[in-house]
């Protein structure tokens, strides 16, 4: 039995298919914990089924905590330069008052 929406689909939504495995397998884990604590025993919705529709509905997503610190490091690159500007214009301004 194949899932459907299929992995060409599923490949469009992430940036490679070992991604793609894991998050599905994350949220299959967690979908199936849900289900065993309210005791659901639908058979037609499996747990990978369902991860599978929502990660190609958007619903599930995931974030790369190497771009989170490269994010980081850059704001905070950033805000070094501006005040690094700000301080150079000052001086320049001060030189240019006297």
């Amino acid at each position: 039995m194949m899932i459907k929406p299929g992995i060409s689909e599923l490949s469009k939504c992430v940036d490679s298919r070992y991604t793609l495995v894991t998050m599905a397998a994350k949220r299959a884990r967690m979908i199936g914990e849900e289900n065993a604590d309210n005791d659901e025993r639908d058979s037609n919705s499996k747990p990978v089924s369902v991860a599978a529709d929502e990660i190609i509905s958007g619903k599930v997503g995931y974030v790369r905590s190497e771009a989170i610190e490269r994010a980081k490091i850059w704001a905070d690159e950033k805000a070094a330069a501006i005040l690094s500007m700000s301080a150079n214009e000052e001086a320049v301004d001060t030189e240019e008052a006297e």
